[in-house]
């Protein structure tokens, strides 16, 4: 049994997933998450007050359940804390079926920016993909309704839904103004966890190639793996691919990085979670010279990684800066299906870092053109591992 892989559940999440394959139960839109034990509070006497001269006084009839939630999010949103967030039961139940590596939705990876839902992957032969849509293009509404003001699962629960149905996207294309109404048909989608290859150096130097799409539920295993067989076959070295992975499990980080190296991998700590330190302590798979590829998009669990291996100087970050998602939430259950997630804590590097809005800054810096053919920033990955 690996490390963590406990009681409680420790999740470090980013991006959004249409459908999601991203881990825990709640994966995919808030740095580090833990799952705790809850049941919903009686309501404020205040609440209670103000309902029920609703109820007895307005004018016209009022939905008090409706009401009572809207204070709810009301009063987190005063926390100003884009992390914290009320999740219905629906989207509660969406969050918990990222776990099964399989989902019906349109087949994209996603990111909350400036009130819009930023795609940051789109999965080959998805209804994402047939319908053109790319990296960089927004989604700002969701059924006619604008993704401005609500969380990422909110928008998440909404496009994901029984395969053969159909969703209405309002959709602003990389580098436009305007936005163009999409009307996609959801699939079922099975998403890989990784992607390996070998690839030749200009010098002849066999090079191991791993790209982690997410780091759900058997990540390290599946890493550790890969690794071993590009070993087998001849690399001498390994680039490993963090693009656009948003994160997942925190016992999941901790097991990739241990497939490099041993020892403290990240520490968490809040005002009532004290200090806890989470390291590798497996076997390391391989010492050979190691290159970790990250972009802007590399969140929360991917971060974890990349600044592990910076910190312990095991590897080369080569990129641009990653996301910057350095904090710890909680999902706490409520009654009848809703949860609450709740930042309870900071997480820091092995250095002490807090990298919370600041991201991992790379070693090298190398960006990709998707416009172009070739992946420059692969392309400088190589050359920078075969000269380690």
């Amino acid at each position: 049994m690996r490390a963590l892989k406990t009681g409680i559940v420790v999740v470090l999440i980013a991006l959004g997933f249409l459908g999601g394959f991203f881990v825990g139960w709640a994966l995919h839109d808030a740095g580090v998450i833990s799952f705790g034990a809850g049941t919903s509070q009686p309501t404020g006497d205040l609440q209670e007050r103000i309902l029920e001269e609703l109820e007895d006084r307005y004018y016209r009839a009022i939905d008090a359940d409706e009401l009572e939630v809207a204070g709810i999010k009301g009063m987190l949103e005063a926390l100003d804390d884009p992390y914290t967030a009320y999740l219905d039961a629906t989207e509660t139940q969406r969050l918990r079926e990222q776990t099964e590596g399989q989902y019906s939705g349109i087949g994209a990876a996603l990111e909350k920016k400036n009130g819009a839902l930023v795609i940051t992957r789109v999965f080959e032969g998805s209804p994402a993909a047939e319908a053109g849509l790319g990296p960089g293009d927004a989604i700002v509404a969701v059924d006619g309704k604008s993704t401005a003001d609500v969380a990422l699962e909110t928008s998440i629960a909404h496009i994901k839904g029984e395969a053969g149905s159909e969703v209405e996207l309002e959709v602003r294309k990389k580098g436009d103004r305007a936005t163009e109404l999409m009307t996609l048909t959801r699939r079922t989608i099975a998403i890989p966890q990784t992607e390996t290859k070998m690839l030749t150096a200009a010098d002849g130097t066999k090079v191991g190639y791993v790209q982690l799409f997410d780091f759900s539920e058997g990540a390290g295993d599946q890493v550790r793996a890969d690794v071993e067989k590009l070993i087998d076959a001849g690399a001498q070295a390994v680039i490993l691919d963090l693009r656009y992975n948003g994160g997942g499990l925190l016992s999941e980080a901790v097991d990739v990085a241990n497939v490099f190296m041993d020892g403290t991998v990240v520490s968490t700590e809040g005002r009532h979670s004290p200090l806890e330190v989470f390291e590798a302590k497996e076997d390391v798979e391989t010492e050979v010279p190691l290159v970790v590829l990250v972009n802007e998009f590399t969140a929360s669990a991917s971060e974890i990684v990349a600044a592990a291996v910076q910190d312990t100087d095991r590897g080369t970050i080569v990129g641009t800066t990653t996301f910057g998602k350095g904090r710890v939430q909680t999902i706490v259950p409520l009654d009848d299906g809703a949860s609450l997630r709740l930042t309870t804590a900071v997480y820091y590097t092995p250095d002490g870092r807090d990298i919370n809005e600041k991201g991992v800054v790379p070693d090298v810096k190398a960006a990709d053109d998707p416009e172009t053919k070739p992946d420059e920033a692969l392309k400088r990955a190589l050359s920078t591992v075969t000269a380690d």
